[in-house]
């Protein structure tokens, strides 16, 4: 999704798919929104989850934009941290949503881009994320590990870490 002509998902065919494979295991089902049809799309589908990304969690017009669209709907979003560790981004898009009547809220922590070499893709930044649970005690939060390794070394450390912090899962 960084470039043009990058894989971007398959779109609403792909939301097809993602109902029968409900129909047929009667697993849940999840998918990313980043606008108001994304969500429309999502729920028609009978979706049962829906996550915002970190790229539009960092833009408040996206984030009032979807909080809109799932006014009136009992919905469970999950908000991704904002690329940028900024702190006010990620409470400023719960309050969106709380704000629209949305009351099932989940986070994840999906690491923070930084400058320079580290030994993750995405900084774990873990005061950040300790920070929203003391905040939103009562809020889930889910630890996506493969977003802040990159790749497998740290796997295992980064997923034990959450454990500890008593995170309520894993996003792999």
């Amino acid at each position: 999704r960084t470039n043009p002509g990058g894989f971007e998902g398959a779109g609403v065919k792909g939301l097809s798919w993602l109902l029968k494979a409900k129909q047929i295991t009667g697993l849940p089902t999840a998918v990313e929104v980043a606008n108001s049809k994304h969500v429309e799309d999502a729920i028609s589908f009978d979706t049962d989850v829906l996550w915002i990304g970190a790229r539009t969690t960092v833009n408040p017009f996206s984030i009032q934009n979807i909080a809109d669209a799932l006014k009136g709907t009992n919905q469970t979003v999950l908000i991704k941290n904002p690329v940028n560790p900024d702190i006010k981004l990620w409470i400023g898009a719960i309050e969106r949503l709380q704000k629209a009547g949305i009351e099932n809220i989940g986070l994840i922590h999906r690491g923070f881009s930084s400058y320079g070499n580290s030994e993750y893709r995405n900084v774990p930044m873990w005061q950040i994320p300790i920070e929203m649970k003391r905040l939103f005690p009562d809020m889930p939060m889910i630890c996506d590990p493969s977003h802040i390794c990159g790749k497998r070394d740290n796997l295992q450390e980064v997923s034990q870490k959450s454990i500890d912090l008593a995170y309520s899962g894993l996003i792999i």
